[in-house]
């Protein structure tokens, strides 16, 4: 059978290593072949999301919003007042996080809505400082999460003799005037790792539910 290779590119890649392959013997073969099964399988796995832990919540009421999370990382808990979700980590877990969701409505107002946001910040740190003498803020200041405004407050505070960090963040829809967002609450307990107050969001498992935050319909 005349080779499909033209001649200038010289032999074919089966006809260069067919006989290195012949020459390996029957049992080594057997061992790439199945290596490569291997790997096969488990790209196969990666792109078909087999086995993932993530898990995606989707909350109607009152305030509209989805995230995904880590379900090896963190467990939906009983909310507990307004809440809309808790997510904590398992028990048992030493280095433990929470990430908890209420909703948050806010007056009638003219101009932007990063305006809004400081007084209102001033209102929860007053209201946390009077809940928790222990309670200390850290720095304060706007984001923009996927084009949705928002503002957030780092804190931190202390509970049974361990300290903490936390993360206040304030999320709403892109809609001009919009008035329904959501309030989410992180905590961690400091000396975690190489945890800081602004990296609290940054690393599992408190990254994937804050970053895929999607807040309104």
């Amino acid at each position: 059978m005349a080779s499909i290779v033209r001649p200038e590119f010289g032999e074919s890649l089966p006809t260069t290593l067919g006989p290195k392959w012949r020459a390996l013997g029957r049992f080594p073969r057997a061992l790439i072949l199945a290596g490569a099964a291997v790997a096969a399988l488990a790209i196969l796995i990666l792109l078909l999301g087999v086995g993932s832990s993530t898990r995606e919540v989707e909350v109607a009421a009152p305030v509209p919003f989805k995230l995904q999370y880590d379900g090896d990382l963190l467990q939906q808990r009983v909310t507990v007042g307004r809440e809309s979700l808790r997510l904590e980590s398992p028990d048992g877990v030493a280095a433990k996080r929470s990430f908890i969701v209420q909703p948050m409505m806010l007056g009638a107002y003219e101009g932007s809505i990063q305006g809004v946001f400081p007084l209102r910040a001033e209102k929860i740190t007053e209201q946390m400082s009077a809940d928790d003498p222990s309670f200390a803020t850290i720095s304060e200041g706007p984001l923009l999460l996927e084009e949705q405004p928002g503002y957030e407050v780092l804190f931190r505070f202390s509970r049974a003799g361990r300290s903490y960090y936390g993360r206040r963040v304030m999320l709403f829809p892109a809609n001009l005037g919009a008035r329904a967002g959501v309030d989410v609450t992180m905590t961690a307990i400091r000396g975690t790792g190489a945890l800081t107050a602004p990296s609290l969001d940054q690393q599992p498992p408190l990254r994937e539910p804050l970053q895929s935050l999607v807040v309104g319909n």
